[in-house]
């Protein structure tokens, strides 16, 4: 056997060190970047557990939502390619759940926030439209090319007014989008350019957005519906109907009523006739004996009252069946 001798230097000389080294420097880190960190802040996809925050709806909820946005989306398309007269495309991308703080911090500011009612949904609803988009709208509504807004700004008084129509549009086609399931009565309340003017609703409210892309020509945007929660409690049956489910089949529903009935009728309860009662002290009944009587404030001809496991449940009469006593039962005691 022979053994090989491994020289150091020649692995070293294969590895490259310089460059090695290089790619850690890459991967240094800023400790006091480190230390420094907002817990709350998210990194890798790792997000602190919020039990106020809102997580799921029921599948049914979800889906009657999800119609009523496909509804819109379509018919919203029709209508603003119509009145702007160029090629509008509207697609609904999803549900999202959110507290109304996250919500409206999330917002750009400025931006193009409406507020308003859907009776007999409870509280605010809201409208948000990119501001971006907003502009490019108000363009072609007043004859203008649908050019892309190189300044953000507050709304001037004027605009302000276009807009409110348009959002009053915008309120009236979610009306009929909801007519299916529930008749719904829009209107405006506020319409803002700062997300912190809108008021009405607690921060920790639970919201239900739909999410929209609103393409104009070359121009695209988000449109939001965002609906509080709790808005929907006079019309909750309707949106989320609860589903009673029988798992079981008609036989196994027959066979276990079966056996509760045969359960009940083979078990023993005691029943116990009582004649009357009396009350004595304790040195007198230790001081009974075989042929004493007791004198009973209760008539002879009085009715008896029967007991079943203690509940006094019949008045009876006492009798007898050839040689055997027996008792008659004449009356069922009212319940309490």
């Amino acid at each position: 056997m022979t053994t090989e001798t491994i020289d150091s230097t020649d692995i070293l000389e294969e590895l490259d060190l310089d460059a090695a080294l290089g790619e850690a420097g890459d991967l240094e880190l800023d400790l006091d970047a480190v230390m420094n960190a907002d817990p709350d802040e998210e990194e890798g996809g790792v997000r602190t557990y919020d039990f106020n925050r809102p997580h799921s709806i029921s599948r049914r909820f979800e889906q009657n939502l999800h119609n009523i946005a496909e509804l819109f989306a379509r018919s919203a398309t029709v209508n603003f390619t119509s009145l702007l007269r160029s090629n509008v495309v509207i697609e609904f991308q999803g549900i999202q759940l959110k507290s109304y703080e996250e919500y409206r911090e999330n917002l750009p500011r400025p931006t193009c926030l409406a507020a308003f009612t859907l009776r007999p949904l409870a509280g605010q609803s809201l409208f948000h439209l990119d501001l971006g988009l907003c502009f490019v709208i108000l363009k072609k509504l007043m004859g203008g090319r649908p050019d892309s807004e190189d300044k953000i700004r507050a709304f001037t008084e004027i605009e302000r007014g276009i807009f409110g129509h348009f959002t009053g549009r915008i309120a009236e086609l979610l009306r009929v989008a909801c007519t299916k399931l529930v008749a719904v009565e829009p209107e405006l309340q506020a319409l803002e350019n700062n997300p912190d003017y809108i008021g009405g609703i607690p921060e920790g409210e639970s919201m239900i957005c739909l999410r929209f892309r609103l393409r104009l020509e070359a121009v695209e945007g988000l449109l939001e519906v965002a609906l509080p929660l709790s808005g929907f409690t006079p019309v909750r049956d309707i949106f989320d109907p609860e589903e009673n489910i029988e798992a079981r089949s008609g036989s196994e529903i027959e066979d276990d009523q079966r056996q509760i009935l045969d359960t009940v009728q083979s078990t023993d309860s005691e029943l116990v006739v009582r004649m009357g009662e009396l009350s004595l002290p304790l040195d007198r009944i230790l001081g009974f004996a075989e042929g004493d009587l007791l004198h009973l404030s209760q008539a002879v001809d009085s009715p008896l009252t029967v007991l079943i496991e203690g509940r006094e449940v019949f008045l009876a009469e006492a009798g007898r069946i050839n040689q055997n006593r027996a008792i008659k039962l004449v009356r069922k005691l009212e319940k309490e």
